[in-house]
């Protein structure tokens, strides 16, 4: 699988995760080096935890960096 679609894909499942809420606090995400690369930040450590799980769920991904801060 690409880079692109693997951000891509990551991307559409954090849009319908509704414990995350991008709209809010936007996620950037990345793909270097064979992982997905997720950054920015969200108002509780719950959503930076689902963000992350979210990314893993791909089958293509073999690594997840979450630098996403947590700001309440």
């Amino acid at each position: 699988m690409d880079k692109d679609k693997i951000v891509g894909t990551v991307r559409a499942a954090l849009e319908y995760e509704p414990r995350v809420n991008l709209h809010r606090h936007p996620i950037s995400i990345g793909y270097a080096g064979g992982a997905v690369v997720l950054e920015g930040y969200v108002r509780t450590e719950e959503e930076r935890r689902q963000a992350e799980r979210d990314a893993w769920a791909l089958f293509a991904v073999d690594n997840v960096v979450n630098n996403i801060e947590v700001r309440g």
